[in-house]
């Protein structure tokens, strides 16, 4: 299930009106508000409330994500229908009201949310009540809206290191689209719920994103000094001009340091080095150089992305993706099979022999 894309006249063009009583005009949330009623996102309370402040349950963000992703479509509402055994049963564990659930089903048969997102509850309070926590709200609009994660997530957020290791890079694709940015002393509040108002601001945003991307959503780099390691063992500190930032690596990638293949406990051995940590979206491998080097490897690909090239050079046994662009020098044809020297800054193919 994938939304198209949303021409943002429809939504910000122009602002009609609110009904609901308790968001002003000079409410800064109030033109988001508005459109995300107007064309059906959200509602309110039924006696002209829209509850601004309060925090957003886990089945009302699934809700709201499904009308996103079947907007304009007949399915925006679903079509009421018997459930299977299975569907009724998955349901029931997550404690889903029933006026959610035909709403819900889409999001478990595709994993945009699981049972486990539906752990908590307690005797007062079913698992579907709950308010969602804001790094989870940036993995299942993620998932659910097909953006891809980097090896490589970089946080500089006051609090980054509250955010749990596993959730980072969705917390660092949503600050990569603008999905899902800090408050105004630069922190997310990973953990805390999402109110009313602040859900319509990311979901309408949500709605008018485009899946495919620009060039500067190609690669992620970061340079800077390695300082501290964090509390997770792919997780470090760098320091970018004199600000701090955490540093997320996939325990799944391929490191190569300096032009040789390494592992994440020599990258973190760096502290007091200056050093690049680079990679290309939806590649295998990190690049991480505290020097310039002449690298060697084969071709693997080489594929068009437009402006640009995306080329794959096998190092060792890890596959490293790089990108070619005009300011690339290269003497020689670029093509499958190759054995090539190349300098690079991490992310970009500097010169090619």
């Amino acid at each position: 299930m994938k939304k198209t894309a949303i021409v943002l006249a429809v939504l910000l063009a122009f602002v009609t009106l609110c009904s609901f009583t308790d968001v002003p005009q000079d409410n800064w949330a109030y033109p988001y508000v508005s459109n995300a009623e107007n064309v059906g996102l959200m509602i309110g309370d039924g006696d002209g409330y829209f509850r601004p402040k309060d925090f957003t349950t886990k089945e009302e963000v699934a809700t709201i994500i499904y009308r996103i992703l079947n907007y304009g479509t007949p399915k925006m509402v679903p079509a009421d229908r018997p459930l299977s055994e299975e569907e009724a049963a998955v349901l029931a564990r997550c404690q889903i009201s029933d006026w959610a659930r035909l709403y819900l089903l889409d999001g478990f048969a595709s994993g945009f949310w699981t049972e486990a997102d539906f752990a908590e509850r307690s005797s007062d309070r079913p698992a579907g009540k709950y308010p969602l926590p804001r790094q989870k709200l940036a993995q299942w609009i993620v998932n659910a809206e097909g953006i891809k994660t980097s090896l490589v997530s970089v946080l500089g957020y006051n609090d980054a290191g509250q955010v749990d290791a596993g959730l980072m890079k969705y917390v660092d694709a949503c600050r990569r689209t603008g999905l899902m940015i800090g408050d105004d002393i630069n922190e997310f509040h990973p953990k805390d719920g999402v109110n009313r108002a602040e859900v319509a601001v990311i979901l309408t945003r949500a709605l008018k994103y485009s899946e495919d991307g620009s060039a500067a959503s190609a690669k992620v780099d970061v340079y800077g000094v390695v300082g501290d390691s964090g509390s997770s063992s792919v997780t470090f500190y760098m320091t970018v001009g004199g600000a701090h930032k955490a540093v997320y690596v996939d325990p799944s990638a391929k490191i190569i340091l300096n032009g040789a293949e390494s592992n994440i406990q020599a990258v973190k051995a760096l502290k007091g080095k200056t050093a690049m940590v680079s990679t290309v979206i939806g590649s295998g491998a990190v690049i991480v150089q505290t020097k310039p080097v002449v690298m060697n490897g084969t071709v693997e690909a080489v594929r068009d992305a437009g402006s640009y090239k995306l080329v794959d050079v096998r190092i060792g046994s890890a596959v490293a993706c790089f990108i070619y662009d005009s300011n690339t020098n290269c003497t020689t044809n670029l093509q499958k099979g190759i054995s090539i020297k190349f300098i690079s800054d991490g992310s970009n193919l500097l010169e090619i022999n």
